[in-house]
C-alpha cells in the first residue's frame, strides 16, 4: 500500500526579538507588549528539512529560497533581485583568501534591493498600494525602484545632506521625495509618523521585520556558492544593524536546518564616529552576553553615509548575531576608509561607496592585528556601487598605505 504524503502547510510567524512570543499583526504594523518595544523576527513554522530545502531550490534570483521566505514569487517585482556573483579576489592582505559578494549588480545598485523585494512582496500580498520609508539614500532608491516595478506609490524621507546622486535616483523612479532638515534618525521618525497617520505600509528597518528576511538571502547565496561550506569570516558594513542581523539570520537558519556545519564569524565594520553597534557588542561581552535593549547613542561624522546612524534600529538582533557567531565589531577612521576605497578600485577594479570601503578597511586592520590570520578565508559584502556617491571626499584618496 502506497502512503500519500500531503504537502506541509507552512506559515510565517512574527516573534518578539526580546521575549520570543508571537506578535499579532501583518506587514510590519504591530509589536508585542515588551517595553521599550523591540523589533520582531519572522519565523517559518514548521521549518523545512534539509532535504526539503534542497529540493525546493529553483530559479536564479532570491526567490530561489522561497521555502524560507515570508512571501511568494508572484508578489515580487519581476526584477532580477539577488543571484549576484561571489567574486574570487585571490590571496590578499598578507595571505587572506578573499571573496567579494557583489551586491552592486542588484537593480538599484545596492544590497538593499533584497530587503525591499521581500518587504514589498509582503505589502502586495496584504493589499497595500502605498509604501513609505526613511533612508540616507540606498534604501530609498531601492524602494522607489521596486515600488515602480510593482505599481506601488512610494514616499521617501531623507536627510537633506544625503548624496545628490542617490536623491536623483529616487526621483528618477517616480517616488515622492521629502527632505528632512536633520539626520537619518530624524527622517526615520518622520517616516514612521507619516505611515501611522495615513495607515501606510512602512519599510523602515526595525519597524518592518521582513527587511531582515530579504537580506538573509545574501547569506544563503554565499553558502551555496561555496558548496555549502562556511568561510572563516564574513565582513558586513554596519550602520543600523539590519544587514548584519540578516546575514547572521541566514547562516544560522542554514546551520539549524543541518545544511551547514556551523556559521562563519561575522565582522561588523563601522565608521569610528558611528560605532554604536561596536559599543553595544563590547558592553554585552563585558556583561556575559546580556544585550541592553537600547542602543548606545553616537554622533556620526563620516563620508560613509550609508552606515552613519546615531541610534541603530536593529541593534539588539545585530549584537546577538555577533555573539552567536563569535564575531566582533571594528571601527575604522576616515583615513582608513579612504585608503580602502582606493585599494578596492585600483587593485581589484571594484568602485564602491564608502560604506563598503569601511568593510575592507576593517578586514585590513584585523589582519594587521593578527585577529584574521594568514590562510583564513573571508567574504566582503560589496553593499553599494561607487556611483551612489562618486565624490564623498574633498580630495582624492591618498596613496595606498597599510
Amino acid at each position: 500500500m502506497t502512503v500519500r504524503r500531503l504537502p506541509v502547510e507552512r506559515r510565517t510567524v512574527l516573534r518578539c526579538c526580546l521575549c520570543d512570543r508571537p506578535a499579532d499583526g501583518a506587514g510590519g504594523a504591530a509589536a508585542c507588549d515588551c517595553e521599550p518595544a523591540p523589533n520582531r523576527r519572522a519565523v517559518t513554522e514548521p521549518p523545512p528539512t534539509a532535504r526539503e530545502f534542497h529540493d525546493s531550490l529553483a530559479g536564479r534570483d532570491l526567490w530561489r529560497y522561497q521555502a524560507l521566505l515570508p512571501a511568494r514569487r508572484e508578489h515580487g517585482s519581476g526584477l532580477q533581485v539577488g543571484g549576484t556573483p561571489l567574486l574570487d579576489l585571490g590571496t590578499a592582505l598578507d595571505g587572506v583568501r578573499l571573496r567579494a559578494k557583489d551586491e552592486t549588480r542588484n537593480p538599484s545598485g545596492s544590497l538593499k534591493d533584497r530587503a525591499t523585494e521581500v518587504a514589498l512582496a509582503v505589502a502586495r500580498a496584504h493589499g497595500h498600494r502605498e509604501v513609505v520609508a526613511a533612508s540616507t539614500g540606498n534604501a530609498g532608491a531601492s524602494m522607489a525602484c521596486i515600488a515602480a516595478a510593482q505599481g506601488l506609490r512610494a514616499t521617501v524621507f531623507v536627510p537633506a545632506a544625503a548624496p545628490p546622486a542617490k536623491l536623483t535616483q529616487i526621483r528618477a523612479y517616480g517616488a515622492e521625495l521629502r527632505t528632512v532638515d536633520g539626520s537619518y534618525d530624524d527622517a526615520f521618525d518622520r517616516a514612521v509618523a507619516h505611515a501611522r497617520e495615513h495607515g501606510l505600509y512602512c519599510r523602515n528597518t526595525g519597524v518592518n521585520p521582513y527587511t531582515r528576511e530579504g537580506k538573509k538571502t545574501c547569506a544563503l547565496e554565499i553558502a551555496e556558492a561555496l558548496g555549502w561550506e562556511v568561510p572563516d569570516w564574513v565582513v558586513v558594513p554596519c550602520g543600523d544593524g539590519n544587514i548584519l542581523s540578516g546575514i547572521g539570520a541566514g547562516f544560522a537558519e542554514l546551520a539549524d536546518l543541518g545544511v551547514l556545519p556551523g556559521v562563519p564569524r561575522l565582522v561588523a565594520a563601522q565608521a569610528a564616529s558611528s560605532d554604536s553597534v561596536r559599543r553595544s557588542w563590547a558592553a554585552a561581552l563585558a556583561r556575559g552576553g546580556w544585550v541592553d535593549r537600547e542602543p548606545v547613542p553616537v554622533a556620526p561624522a563620516t563620508a560613509a553615509d550609508s552606515i552613519a546612524v546615531s541610534r541603530p534600529r536593529d541593534h539588539l538582533a545585530a549584537v546577538r548575531a555577533l555573539l552567536r557567531s563569535d564575531g566582533l565589531a571594528a571601527a575604522v577612521a576616515e583615513e582608513e576608509i579612504r585608503w580602502a576605497a582606493g585599494e578596492l578600485a585600483r587593485r581589484f577594479g571594484l568602485w564602491v561607496e564608502p560604506s563598503t570601503a569601511a568593510g575592507y578597511a576593517a578586514l585590513a586592520r584585523l589582519r594587521r592585528e593578527g585577529t584574521v590570520r594568514e590562510g583564513d578565508s573571508a567574504v566582503l559584502l560589496l553593499t553599494g556601487t561607487g556611483l551612489k556617491d562618486p565624490d564623498p571626499w574633498p580630495a582624492a584618496p591618498p596613496e595606498a598605505q597599510r
